[in-house]
C-alpha cells in the first residue's frame, strides 16, 4: 500500500475510534459505534475510499470530522428500515388528517343537535358550552397555567359575554378543516430526498446521503468545500458499508453512475 494511501486510512481511522469512543463515553448513538466498529473492519474495501476523502478534505479544517460525522448519522437514520418506516409514518400521517377531518364533522354533527335538543326539549345535560370552559377544564393539571394564564382568561371570559366567542362545533370545524387541508412534508431535507421516490430502496439512503452533505457545505454555512464531490466507485463503497448490505445485494459504481445521471435528468424536468 503507498505511503499516501497507508497515511489516509490511519488518520481516517483514528478520527473513526476517536468518534466511536465519544459516543461509548457518552452512552449515545450505539448503532453509529455499531457502524464504526464494522467499518473497521473491513480496512480493505474501505482504503481507497478513505485516501479519496482524505486528499479531498484534510486541508480543509474540520471537513474531514464532518464528512464522516455526515456519513455515520445517514447510515444511522435513513437506513433500508428507517426509510421504510418513514414513508409508512408519512402514508399513516395522511390517514390520520383524513380521520380526524371525517370524525370533526361527525361530531360537529353531534354538537349540533345536542344544542337543539337543549334549547326546545326542556331538558338540558350541564354539559360545557363556553371554549374557555373547556379550556380551563383541559389545563387543571398544568400548573403554569393555573399560575399565569388562567387569570387572564377568566377576565375575558367575564368582560365578554357568548357572542365572543365561538361555538364548540365551529371550533371543531375549524379543527377538521385544518386536517383536511394539512399538507404532509418532510421537517428536514434529508428524510425529504430520502422518500422522494415512488419505491424504498438503497437509492434512498445515497439520496440522504447525498443532501446531507450538500448542506454541510461552505455555501450552506458549512465546512466541507463546495466543490467536493465523491467518485462512484467510493460512493458505492460507502454505500455497502453504511447499509452493510450482503453479498447478493452490493452496489457499484455503474449503480452509482445510474443514479446520477437520474438526478440530473430529473433536475432538467
Amino acid at each position: 500500500m503507498p505511503h499516501e494511501s497507508t497515511e489516509a486510512v490511519q488518520k481516517c481511522e483514528i478520527l473513526l475510534r476517536t468518534m466511536m469512543e465519544d459516543l461509548q463515553a457518552k452512552r449515545i448513538w450505539p448503532n453509529m459505534s455499531s457502524i464504526i466498529d464494522g467499518m473497521l473492519k473491513r480496512r480493505i474495501e474501505l482504503a481507497e475510499v478513505y485516501q479519496e476523502v482524505h486528499a479531498s478534505l484534510a486541508h480543509a479544517p474540520r471537513a474531514l470530522s464532518i464528512f464522516w460525522d455526515v456519513f455515520l448519522h445517514t447510515a444511522d437514520g435513513w437506513n433500508l428500515q428507517k426509510n421504510r418506516a418513514a414513508r409508512q409514518a408519512r402514508e399513516e400521517l395522511v390517514g390520520v388528517n383524513r380521520r380526524i377531518s371525517e370524525l370533526a364533522d361527525q361530531l360537529v354533527a353531534l354538537l349540533d343537535r345536542r344544542d337543539a335538543i337543549h334549547n326546545y326539549s326542556g331538558f338540558r345535560s350541564n354539559t360545557h358550552y363556553h371554549i374557555l370552559d373547556i379550556v380551563h377544564e383541559a389545563s387543571e393539571h398544568n400548573g403554569l397555567y393555573e399560575s399565569y394564564v388562567k387569570e387572564d382568561l377568566d377576565r375575558l371570559q367575564y368582560q365578554f359575554d357568548l357572542k365572543y366567542w365561538p361555538p364548540l362545533s365551529d371550533v371543531l370545524q375549524a379543527i377538521g378543516t385544518d386536517a383536511e387541508r394539512a399538507e404532509v412534508t418532510a421537517t428536514d431535507p434529508a428524510t425529504a430526498a430520502a422518500t422522494a421516490s415512488r419505491k424504498s430502496g438503497r437509492s434512498d439512503f445515497v439520496r440522504a446521503f447525498m443532501t446531507r452533505i450538500d448542506g454541510s457545505r461552505i455555501k450552506n454555512c458549512g465546512f466541507i468545500p463546495d466543490e467536493f464531490t465523491l467518485s462512484d466507485s467510493g460512493m458505492a463503497s460507502l454505500v455497502n458499508c453504511g447499509l452493510d448490505l450482503a453479498v447478493d445485494e452490493l452496489v457499484n459504481a455503474e449503480f452509482i453512475k445510474r443514479f446520477r445521471q437520474r438526478q440530473r435528468q430529473a433536475s432538467k424536468a
